[in-house]
């Protein structure tokens, strides 16, 4: 199967003939898939097939026509995102807005196959986060997580019991002094070891941290050095990092189409990511 060129809705737990019809509609710029997450250790008072879900929607925002993005918008968003993304004044702003709620939107669809998404609102918390605001039971379990950069739009559907944080990132190379300049020099050497250069080395730090403080809900507001690894280590996908002040989450790093991507999620949870190759 190659992703990247159509959009498929695929996992480990089956989507109803409703949910893959549509599936079929959606546009060549846009990849929708279930994760497989696997888990060692305790799971607390749930069970593994209540939080082991999540749906991951990618848009490659260059191959999305505007008359595309409007179709999808009337489809796919709720009146009261509608409100919102046409009260903006500047129209990247509104297209940035548009393409993250659509990609929202899309994972939602895929991940819960008996639940319109133009009944379902991503909101904002206090802190700016997106928050699912929908009249279904099952809604409310969920959480979401969106990004986007200049080319890639990406968002997570995940359960609240399983928190997930995603991050896209296209780094400037005038941000990499900037974002080096308070690494030490064992993490310096790990990256070094790793073939990789100052401005890769930058970018994985850069969009884990983002990753790692959507999670917390911290963002970047608190000192980054907290945000730190202890460790960067090559993986089938890309690359894991490692944190010694939160030891349990771990961030898996991956280039995807010229940018690169974060997802931070629970240190014990494995997710496949093999599939992301070649995207």
């Amino acid at each position: 199967m190659k992703l990247g060129k159509a959009t498929v809705c695929v996992g480990p737990y089956r989507s109803s003939l409703k949910s893959m019809r549509l599936n079929t509609m959606f546009p060549e710029s846009c990849v929708v898939r279930k994760l497989v997450l696997t888990r060692d250790g305790s799971f607390g008072s749930f069970a593994a097939t209540d939080i082991l879900k999540a749906t991951i929607a990618i848009i490659y925002r260059q191959r999305l026509g505007q008359e595309e993005t409007e179709s999808l918008a009337n489809r796919y968003l709720h009146t009261q995102e509608q409100k919102v993304r046409l009260g903006f004044e500047f129209p990247q702003r509104r297209d940035s807005f548009t393409i993250g709620r659509l990609a929202a939107k899309l994972a939602l669809e895929c991940h819960l196959d008996d639940v319109l998404p133009n009944d379902v609102a991503i909101g904002s918390g206090v802190f700016h986060q997106p928050i699912i605001m929908g009249a279904s039971v099952r809604c409310c379990e969920l959480g979401v997580s969106i990004s986007h950069s200049d080319q890639i739009c990406v968002a997570v559907i995940h359960h609240k019991g399983h928190p997930i944080g995603v991050d896209v990132e296209n780094l400037a190379e005038a941000d990499v002094v900037s974002v080096l300049s308070d690494v030490n020099a064992r993490l310096r050497q790990q990256f070094f070891k790793l073939s990789l250069n100052e401005y890769e080395a930058a970018s994985i730090l850069w969009v884990g941290r983002e990753s790692l403080g959507k999670v917390l809900t911290t963002g970047m507001t608190v000192p980054l050095k907290l945000y730190e690894p202890t460790s960067v280590s090559e993986v089938e996908a890309g690359f894991k990092l490692s944190y010694k002040t939160f030891t349990q989450y771990q961030t898996q790093v991956m280039a995807i189409d010229k940018a690169w991507l974060a997802m931070t999620f629970p240190a014990q949870t494995k997710i496949d990511f093999g599939w992301l190759r070649g995207t």
